[in-house]
């Protein structure tokens, strides 16, 4: 970046590679990006490439477990295991082949998939000619012998002075059979962007209660409570005007929204958990309903790709100060 009030790019546009050393996250690659004005993320290669932390001047945006990062290899596909390696941060992907509930009958439907904890194959930084973007690219890839053959190309890209996101996931069918695509983008809000005071923005045009708790109280999507001691989880499956969502803030006079494209995501959950060191709102969006790939295949809401196929989900996260 060509700028003679300075020595090094650092100054204005900061990229980072580093490993970290200690505790279950020691080997994992990590990439901090500071936009050069309000935005710094940090991205985990050896973790699909997700976004782990998100701050925006100089707040935090993500909910982050108590597991913090937790290496690949730490990761167990039995039962409920995976939440002992989920991190959630700003964004954690779930799938190829399955995403909540995993099928006891069938190991292939593990919870949550497996691409959330699988490492980048080919993984690079390329700068711009001007130093004013940069493009992080990562290849991960999902499969089985005698079974399937997924891959994820995920590019990420973050510019000097704009506080936005952009990442483009393509999937491709590498098999020769067709096979289920289940993907659910877990996108984890949390304090304090989020708060009593936050107003969760979603263009319903119906939300479904998905837990006992979210029927009980059908209208409380939108809002959120203070922390409680107990507090029993919500899921509200929406039907979206368009692919739009995002919370505001004005604690912190913060806005998020996040747009995306996609011809396979046509199904959107909201988590919603007001606990103690809980308190998160999950903005998902997915390729079928939540119910499980069993009853997806019965309502006719499964996705699938032939061999060969390749479908390409798109995202622009923007961050914005209101008053």
């Amino acid at each position: 970046m060509r700028n003679e009030y300075i020595g090094n790019d650092v100054q204005l546009f900061d990229v980072r590679e580093y490993t970290f050393a200690s505790g279950k996250a020691k080997g994992t690659r990590a990439v901090d990006i500071w936009n050069g004005k309000g935005l710094s993320v940090t991205l985990l290669p050896d973790r699909c490439l997700d976004v782990y932390t998100v701050r925006f001047n100089n707040h935090n945006m993500a909910y982050h477990t108590a597991n913090g990062v937790v290496a690949p290899q730490y990761y167990n596909e039995h039962g409920i295991a995976f939440l002992r390696s989920f991190a959630a941060g700003f964004l954690t992907t779930c799938g190829l082949k399955n995403y909540g509930v995993g099928d006891p009958d069938d190991q292939t439907y593990t919870f949550h998939g497996r691409i959330g904890h699988t490492p980048a194959e080919n993984y690079g930084i390329e700068f711009s000619e001007d130093g004013k973007k940069v493009r992080i690219h990562a290849l991960m890839r999902e499969s089985m012998i005698f079974g399937y053959n997924f891959t994820l190309k995920r590019t990420l890209e973050m510019e000097y002075g704009k506080d936005e996101i952009r990442f483009t996931d393509e999937v491709k069918n590498e098999g020769y059979t067709e096979s289920h695509l289940s993907m659910l983008y877990h996108f984890n809000m949390g304090y304090p962007l989020l708060s009593e005071n936050a107003k969760i923005v979603i263009p319903t045009k119906k939300a479904v209660p998905g837990t006992d708790h979210a029927k009980r109280y059908p209208d409380s999507w939108n809002t959120f409570t203070k922390p409680e001691p107990v507090f029993e989880e919500m899921l509200f499956e929406h039907d979206l005007e368009k692919k739009e969502v995002g919370i505001d803030n004005s604690d912190i006079n913060t806005s998020l929204r996040i747009k995306f494209d996609s011809p396979v995501l046509d199904h959107f959950l909201e988590w919603k958990a007001c606990q103690a060191g809980t308190y998160v709102c999950g903005l998902e969006p997915m390729t079928a309903t939540n119910s499980g790939h069993k009853a997806n295949e019965a309502n006719g809401t499964q996705k699938r790709l032939a061999p060969g196929e390749s479908v390409t989900n798109s995202f622009v996260i923007t961050f914005d100060t209101v008053k």
